[in-house]
């Protein structure tokens, strides 16, 4: 074996490939196949979206887990351990098995390069092989034609939604990243589509290739019937009264209409009782996502990065109201609509502590704060050297009756998350 620990693992993968980002999908279903991995005798559900992936994914899991059957996940990324993007049984994997898993795949690759995001879904599905599973729930790392899960074949295939974001991977249009993201949609396969407004480049594609394609609003539809309960209907179920997720948003019914389609769509093969869904709906836990947690004062960690997830962390924060002062803890990569992000939220933020991530790809402190400014002329604003050190004075100067919100990037909520648990 090439390394014992896991994380030496992990910074040479970092280091394997020239491109930290690189779309495609031969180099990847060669070792696959070389593997003898291609073929997963367990269903396979996909999962893309500008947002909302990673709830509707969360969901899925724990629904499926109520309901008794052996489940397990793919996600990316991971906030505190690497070993969070693969769950079985919603329990991470060890660093045993992760490490054996890498150890085959580095066999198999001969002189191929993978990339970091190349190798992890290799890794997995290697696991996931070795297991007695019903349901894999894979989430698309960026876009979805191109991205490294789209080896398999899914057996349903779900659409959060389509925004803008990775522009510079699948194209400045709703229309191209539609198209980019339809890409995981399969001929005589469900395919399910959560977004309200699908581009048409989605919607063509699914007809072309004879997908079945379920669209909210009119195959399905949810409705929000009191702060606690919310309904679901489509052409075989009409549930109301039903729990809202243990996600905070009116976003997550949504997400959770999308997720209950697609366990409609494949019900002949998994099917699944009111009672799970109840109880998958209430026990699901996803970190990072408009996540409160109680302290000094109320402490608010959301991976909020782009322009649609901003919109709904700006909602968010106004619903619950006023705090005495309200801090905000941000860094956010250079790519990203920063104009967007910050104009969603500024209006229920008092003060902005600053900082740069540690990444190639950051926005600089000077650059952030000018843009700030620009949007909001009265704007307070401090730069600090690191995100650690802009959390701790946040920390200091808030009282109990304020609140600190951090946000911009899954690497800030991270590294204050890092220093909280």
């Amino acid at each position: 074996m090439r390394f014992e620990h896991l994380q030496d693992w992990l910074d040479w993968q970092q280091t394997l490939h020239s491109e930290k980002i690189k779309l495609g999908l031969e180099r990847v279903a060669r070792v696959a196949h070389d593997l003898g991995i291609m073929q997963p005798d367990f269903q396979v559900i996909m999962v893309s979206g500008t947002n909302g992936k990673g709830s509707i994914t969360a969901i899925l899991e724990s629904i499926y887990h109520q309901a008794g059957y052996r489940v397990a996940a793919y996600t990316s990324p991971h906030l505190l351990q690497y070993n969070e993007r693969i769950r079985i049984g919603k329990e991470n994997v060890e660093d045993a098995p992760l490490c054996a898993a890498f150890d085959l795949v580095d066999q198999a690759r001969g002189d191929l390069s993978l990339s970091y995001f190349e190798f992890g879904t290799l890794a997995a599905m290697q696991i996931f092989s070795t297991l007695e599973l019903d349901v894999a729930v894979l989430e698309v790392g960026l876009g979805g034609r191109l991205d490294a899960v789209n080896i398999y074949d899914a057996d349903a295939a779900i659409i959060s939604s389509v925004g803008l974001d990775h522009v510079q991977w699948l194209g400045s249009t709703r229309e191209s990243i539609g198209l980019e993201k339809a890409g995981i949609f399969r001929a005589g396969k469900p395919a399910v589509c959560g977004d309200i407004d699908p581009p048409q480049s989605l919607l063509k594609y699914a007809r072309d290739i004879g997908s079945e394609l379920y669209l909210v609003g009119e195959d399905f539809s949810c409705r929000q019937e009191t702060q606690g309960c919310w309904s679901f209907q489509s052409g075989k179920l009409d549930w109301d009264g039903l729990p809202v997720p243990n996600l905070y948003g009116d976003v997550q019914v949504g997400n959770a209409a999308a997720a209950l389609m697609s366990l409609q769509c494949l019900d002949e093969v998994l099917p699944v009782q009111r009672e799970s869904v109840e109880q998958g709906l209430q026990d699901i836990c996803l970190a990072g996502r408009f996540q409160r947690v109680a302290g000094k004062c109320e402490m608010i960690f959301d991976v909020a990065h782009n322009l649609d997830s901003a919109k709904v962390l700006g909602r968010n924060l106004q619903e619950l109201g006023p705090a005495s002062r309200t801090y905000a803890v941000f860094a956010v990569l250079e790519d990203k609509d920063v104009e967007g992000i910050i104009g969603s939220v500024h209006e229920q933020i008092d003060e902005w502590y600053i900082s740069e991530l540690e990444s190639e790809r950051c926005l600089d402190c000077a650059e952030l704060q000018n843009r700030i400014e620009q949007l909001d002329s009265g704007a307070l604003v401090q730069a600090f050297p690191s995100v650690s050190r802009a959390w701790q004075a946040a920390k200091k100067n808030a009282s109990e009756t304020s609140r600190i919100v951090v946000f911009g990037s899954f690497l800030t909520v991270a590294e204050v998350l890092s220093l909280e648990v």
